[in-house]
């Protein structure tokens, strides 16, 4: 389970894990990031299309970097807690504080996965966006041809509530219809 290390130094809440530490991104963290961003298989779901090279990982590392606790979109560089080699990405985006909602994402490096580290990962988030942000409702939206991400949100007490949401996404020049879940908070 997931635990916050309150650094007072640092406006950007670590969330520790058994295994793994979700920080800040930093520059050294293009190389991780660019496995799961550049990885046209795994992009293949996810509303945007893959990085075609490091450049472009490099800018979005740069972007995620400047990202502090206050902003409604906050992403955290996965890292294993070892190592501290960033495995993948969780994040947040769409946060309505008043409503006391938000949405999130999640990608892994592929030569991680069947470990359960997405899902230790995710719950760590989510423990952080209902214990610190006072979060009720978290949703994620999920290509329905996603199978491991649905199995990981379902395990994890999310409920489908609808789909697809038709041409939701818009995928260069394509459009996607995803499905949403939800987790409410008790």
């Amino acid at each position: 389970m997931g635990t916050i290390m309150a650094d007072q130094a640092a406006p950007f809440p670590t969330i520790l894990t058994a295994r793994l530490r979700l920080r800040q991104f930093e520059p050294q963290d293009d190389i991780g990031l660019h496995a799961c961003l550049g990885d046209q298989n795994l992009m293949r779901y996810w509303d945007f299309t893959a990085c075609e090279t490091i450049q472009e990982t490099r800018r979005w590392v740069r972007i995620l970097a400047k990202t502090t606790a206050t902003h409604e979109s906050v992403a955290w560089a996965v890292a294993d807690s070892k190592s501290d080699e960033c495995i993948g990405m969780v994040n947040y985006h769409h946060r309505e504080a008043r409503k006391r909602r938000l949405e999130i994402g999640y990608i892994l490096n592929t030569k991680w996965h069947g470990r359960g580290l997405m899902s230790e990962a995710v719950q760590g988030l989510m423990m952080h966006c209902v214990d610190n942000l006072k979060t009720h409702r978290i949703t994620a939206i999920i290509h329905p041809d996603n199978a491991p991400s649905i199995r990981l949100v379902t395990r994890l007490g999310f409920e489908c509530e609808g789909g697809p949401l038709r041409d939701y996404w818009r995928v260069g020049n394509n459009y996607m219809s995803p499905m949403l879940y939800s987790f409410i908070a008790s």
